[in-house]
């Protein structure tokens, strides 16, 4: 497999369908030939719930079954690495798994890149993948002028140029809106409302069977940045 590769991390705490569908409308916009699905330890800037690291893989595997797309691939080593854990040693990972010329991106929500100065190295991400920016609700405002300025000269406005070189681009899709996040989830699985418009039969079956959030958590992790 030659064509490009595009890396989709989070914690999916739980998945759902929003994580779904984006990445199968960056699939089809930005034409990648797999997407590589990465469960990571949880974000140091969200509170802890009960779903292990164990159990979200397993969301993720559930979920990715019934989305029924064979170029769709499951990879759990973040959760086995001890922390911290950071994107950049991630895509230093994949760079150096995948080689100098493979076509690598690294799929993230418009809010998370606009957060990008508090995440490790963040200025080297492109010296090992381009970076795909899918569109979140609400969070369309202009980027942080440090984020804009470090964009300018990587920003591409046609998909097809991810495949021309390795690593270096940033790409912003136009995705559909999915207005659902996890921790609205969180919060209604916990209240015992209605989450099936969001959640595959099976994952919310999981949920279900082991008493998943049904308990808010609020305290914060204190460990590293993405």
């Amino acid at each position: 497999m030659t064509g490009l590769t595009l890396l989709f991390g989070g914690s999916f705490d739980p998945v759902h369908r929003g994580h779904v569908e984006t990445a199968r409308a960056s699939q089809h916009l930005t034409g990648a030939c797999q997407i590589i699905w990465l469960p990571t330890p949880r974000s140091p800037l969200k509170a802890r719930t009960g779903a292990t690291p164990e159990q979200r893989a397993e969301l993720l595997r559930l979920a990715l079954a019934d989305a029924g797309e064979p170029s769709w691939l499951l990879d759990t080593e973040e959760l086995r690495l001890p922390p911290p854990t950071y994107s950049i040693d991630t895509l230093r990972r994949w760079r150096a798994r995948l080689g100098a010329d493979r076509p690598l991106a690294f799929l993230m929500g418009r809010d998370s890149l606009a957060g990008l100065a508090a995440w490790r190295d963040w200025r080297r991400l492109c010296e090992y993948a381009h970076l795909v920016v899918a569109s979140r609700p609400g969070h369309d405002a202009a980027l942080p002028t440090e984020i804009e300025n470090w964009a300018e000269n990587r920003r591409i406005s046609r998909a097809e140029l991810l495949q021309s070189r390795p690593f270096g681009s940033l790409l912003l899709l136009d995705t559909p809106p999915w207005p659902v996040s996890s921790t609205d989830l969180r919060a209604a699985l916990a209240d015992g409302r209605q989450t099936s418009d969001w959640l595959a039969p099976a994952v919310r079956d999981y949920i279900d069977h082991h008493g998943l959030y049904l308990e808010q958590g609020h305290d914060q992790e204190s460990h590293a940045s993405p």
